[in-house]
């Protein structure tokens, strides 16, 4: 960004508001909402007030990938496939048949992603990034969106998983390879979706320089999701401050502001859990971009 708006570290001026993906774990043990949707008929009862409230996309998990380390000890334990598929198959197909919701299925599985695309789903959300050749081949078969996230290892926050040189420069290098990757299985360019992974393989500190060089994802030529809500590396930033959320449902604030940030960096959507705030935070920041840029 140049000019005198630059100099006084003036945000670019937005347009219009990324998408929102609303978050649906039907899990027991997610690091936010486990347990609470388990059941097929209260998650539709929450997707449906999710859309009322705005969500573009419905983003349904069977597995936590909440990562190991100093916040969440050994971290998510690794389901099977068929667990999986009991858990996110039939809400799935609710969600697209009673609601008429275009669905993404959060998976690393590729029969997972397979039978929930036959489901309905309209796309497949990778948090590993395609390490499954079979993963990327369904993607591609079916000619669906899929979303490469960004991780080392299993997302956990130890030291030798998040030694890197520049984290920024690191990280789309790394998700440029993985692009490539899925284009080389015959995923459509167009089709693909980059993740910075927030709180994955990286420490507070570098998820935070992550967000704000977030511009640098766009050199991929891919659309840019960008997941911050209500993770651990928020209240640890927030705590500088001397406030320490305790919960991850008390991390609403840092959520929102993390979501503009997104916005005002270049995303094309964010994932978040609380879909009526982050939706009106958004429309205000956009609307008062363009009454800045009219008084200019």
């Amino acid at each position: 960004m140049t000019g005198a708006g630059a100099a006084a570290g003036r945000a670019p001026s937005v347009a219009t508001p990324p998408a929102i993906w609303g978050v649906l774990n039907v899990t027991p043990d997610s690091f936010s909402d486990g347990g609470r949707f388990l059941d097929a008929e209260a998650a539709l009862f929450h997707a449906e007030r999710m859309l009322a409230e705005g969500a573009d996309v419905l983003d349904v998990g069977g597995e936590s990938t909440r990562p190991r380390g100093d916040v969440y000890g050994a971290g998510a334990s690794q389901v099977s496939e068929e667990e999986e598929l009991r858990r996110v198959l039939p809400v799935i197909e609710l969600l697209v048949s009673r609601l008429g919701a275009r669905v993404s299925v959060d998976t690393t599985k590729a029969g997972v992603a397979r039978r929930s695309v036959d489901a309905g789903a309209a796309i497949v959300n990778d948090v590993s990034g395609g390490a499954s050749s079979e993963l990327l081949a369904v993607a591609a078969r079916n000619n669906v969106e899929l979303v490469l996230m960004h991780s080392r290892g299993r997302g956990e926050v130890t030291p030798t998983v998040t030694a890197y040189t520049d984290v920024v420069g690191d990280v789309v290098g790394e998700l440029g390879a993985c692009v490539e990757r899925a284009a080389s299985h015959g995923v459509p360019r167009s089709k693909i979706w980059v993740d910075p992974g927030l709180g994955f393989a990286k420490t507070a500190e570098q998820s935070l320089t992550l967000l704000a060089g977030l511009e640098s994802l766009r050199t991929l030529d891919a659309r840019v999701l960008v997941g911050a809500s209500r993770k651990s590396f928020l209240a640890a930033v927030t705590r500088r401050s001397g406030m320490e959320p305790a919960s991850a449902d008390a991390r609403l604030g840092a959520s929102v502001a993390a979501a503009i940030l997104a916005m005002n960096h270049g995303a094309h959507a964010v994932r978040v859990h609380d879909v009526a705030e982050t939706r009106q935070a958004l429309d205000f920041a956009v609307a008062f971009s363009g009454a800045r840029g009219a008084a200019s």
